[in-house]
């Protein structure tokens, strides 16, 4: 049995900016994770695919050539996934061989409360680690990165892709994004393969120091959003083409580049006064768009942590979700700041990079 894991995400920086190709974000890979076990299976039994989300019973994964088709509401990414991987293979002369799939995830809670964690790029990552390993394909982190993320581009072109890259990374990840539309275009003119190979213009893909010096707190404030409809409001806004959305790139960037630096000279510091700016920043952000990130119970977890001198911010993409605090220390004082705020703690931590990967079990 392959066991294949991958963590949730948020991010601490540059949520918004790092839709656009070259800008950058750091982001963590927290302790909630996605699951996918695969056995082999026989040849009379045919591929399956087993997630809660496509009902009861296991579903027939249809592969004709470099087809793939899964007919289960839901299934796209998965499907998607495993056609790059199909491609793939037979680039490399392996016939794909028959699997039974089954996805878990420990994103949401048993009530089913989604507390926006990027499921979909954890879901990418563990479908791409599991079925390469099963089909023979030795694949590096940038490989399960570059993978997962040309099944969700054919699907959301204007995705980051950066849940992908801290899903397959774990722990913190400093991140930019590349040209998703030249990566698509690029896998279609010459292949998979070359899209292993060839460079992807803008992209850094990089693994953080996990520093002592900072706790994350993460708040949730008991509605969920939808990153893609908020994102989508993002691409449709005029404002774009404005001096002030350039500045909040620029500034963005900057601040990417200070978290980053005090991460690794383990600078508590300096990290606190990164996450006050990005705040602010995306505070301008609203303020030009209209987007809507921040909500009433977000801005009461940020003045909440305010009141007892932690710096806070919202993460992802806002609407509702998380918002996240880095203190010097676990901070009791504000956690009861926050429950009194109607704010619920989240019991996450940061998922070292050794808790992601392959395992197999006899």
């Amino acid at each position: 049995m392959i066991v294949a894991e991958a963590p949730g995400k948020l991010f601490v920086n540059g949520e918004y900016a790092v839709v656009e190709p070259g800008r950058h974000a750091v982001i963590v890979g927290v302790s909630r994770l996605i699951r996918a076990s695969l056995r082999a299976a026989s040849a009379d039994e045919g591929s399956t695919v087993s997630s809660h989300q496509f009902g009861a019973q296991p579903v027939p994964v249809n592969i004709d050539g470099d087809l793939v088709s899964i007919d289960a509401p839901g299934a796209d990414l998965v499907r998607e996934c495993i056609r790059v991987l199909v491609q793939l293979a037979h680039e490399r002369g392996i016939e794909p061989q028959p699997f039974a799939l089954d996805i878990e995830s420990e994103l949401d809670d048993v009530s089913g409360r989604k507390f926006g964690l990027g499921s979909s790029g954890a879901v990418a990552v563990v479908t791409v680690r599991a079925v390469a390993e099963h089909f023979g394909i030795n694949v590096g982190d940038d490989a399960v990165y570059r993978l997962a993320s040309l099944a969700t581009i054919e699907l959301r072109p204007a995705a980051s892709c950066a849940d992908i890259a801290t899903s397959t990374l774990g722990g913190w990840v400093h991140y930019a994004s590349p040209d998703r539309l030249a990566a698509r275009e690029l896998r279609r003119r010459s292949g998979v393969e070359a899209s292993l190979v060839e460079a992807w213009p803008g992209l850094v893909l990089e693994t953080l120091p996990s520093p002592s010096s900072v706790v994350l707190h993460v708040g949730w404030t008991s509605a969920p959003a939808s990153t893609a409809e908020l994102v989508s409001t993002l691409h449709a806004g005029d404002w774009r083409s404005t001096e002030q959305y350039a500045a909040f790139l620029t500034e963005s960037d900057r601040i990417t580049a200070a978290l980053v630096a005090a991460v690794r000279a383990e600078r508590s510091e300096l990290a606190l006064a990164a996450i006050r700016d990005a705040e602010a920043n995306l505070e301008a952000l609203d303020e030009l768009s209209g987007i809507g990130i921040r909500t009433e119970a977000l801005s009461a977890l940020i003045a909440a942590a305010r009141s007892v001198g932690i710096p806070a911010k919202t993460s992802g993409a806002g609407g509702g979700d998380c918002g996240i605090a880095l203190a010097p220390a676990h901070n009791e004082e504000l956690d009861a700041a926050w429950r009194a705020a109607g704010i619920e703690v989240l019991d996450l931590h940061v998922v070292p990079h050794r808790r992601v990967g392959v395992r197999e079990h006899g």
